[in-house]
């Protein structure tokens, strides 16, 4: 059985970060984020990215003001 499923990455606000990327697995999705977003230090100097999340792509996002399944 093959994951049909798509993902994209939001924020804390669910917020979409990057309107032009579409993920076809988690994985993929996390890759990204560590590559392109710089995370904050916790205590132990790990680097963190609490408040970046990978979610299905039709999860509903908040986009100039309103909330959509579009984005």
């Amino acid at each position: 059985m093959t994951n049909t499923q798509e993902y994209k990455i939001i924020d804390w606000a669910y917020n979409r970060m990057f309107n032009d990327k579409i993920f076809k697995c988690p994985y993929e999705a996390w890759d990204f984020v560590m590559e392109n977003c710089e995370g904050e230090k916790d205590k132990h100097g790990d680097i963190r990215h609490d408040d970046i999340f990978v979610v299905p792509s039709n999860t509903k996002c908040k986009a100039n003001g309103y909330w959509s399944t579009m984005n």
